[in-house]
């Protein structure tokens, strides 16, 4: 009876092994669905948002071309967060940029935002993808968590870091690929 029970064992074993091969497998198949929304993007430009002394996020702009202009899609802005930051407290920041910047939001971005957008954490990402002008859509770490589907939020969104009047010249001129002489 007792070598029964150790092949049996050993059984289970190889078909842990082969469920971790098939599991992987299956994990590596799907990576490229996760990469798809981005694959046809080239970069435009990378940079840094900082508060005193503390890093808030790395951001990238990327579009079909590797160049930016405005109204032109598909683009994408990805935002990788350093710091634990509220869902709600995101939306009331890009409120209080579109106030500055007298931009004309609609009251029902505000609502479909706290709908979309979680909190954030080290290491997350948040990408907006514009694949035409009325389809913004939110991506969480690669997975789609929403979209808004409405003409203006595309460049109502993007000008809290493009616009001319953007509180981060900087950040602009790096995201655009202009860069000092």
């Amino acid at each position: 009876g007792h070598s029964v029970t150790v092949a049996g064992a050993i059984g289970l074993q190889d078909q842990g092994k082969i469920m971790m091969k098939l599991l992987l497998i299956g994990w590596i198949i799907t990576l490229p669905a996760f990469a798809n929304p981005l694959s046809n993007l080239s970069v435009v430009g990378q940079s840094q948002m900082h508060w005193l002394f503390w890093k808030v996020y790395d951001i990238t702009l990327l579009s079909s071309t590797g160049q930016y202009q405005d109204n032109d899609y598909p683009v994408a802005l990805s935002i990788q967060y350093a710091r634990d930051i509220e869902a709600s407290m995101l939306v009331e920041s890009t409120l209080s940029e579109w106030r500055r910047l007298d931009v004309e939001w609609k009251p029902e971005w505000q609502q479909q935002l706290l709908e979309i957008w979680p909190s954030v954490k080290p290491g997350d990402e948040l990408m907006l993808l514009v694949g035409s002008p009325g389809n913004s859509q939110f991506f969480h770490n690669g997975e789609l968590i929403g979209e808004i589907n409405d003409a203006d939020f595309a460049p109502a969104f993007l000008a809290i870091w493009l616009s001319s009047n953007t509180r981060e010249p900087q950040i602009r001129r790096q995201l655009l690929g202009e860069f000092d002489a």
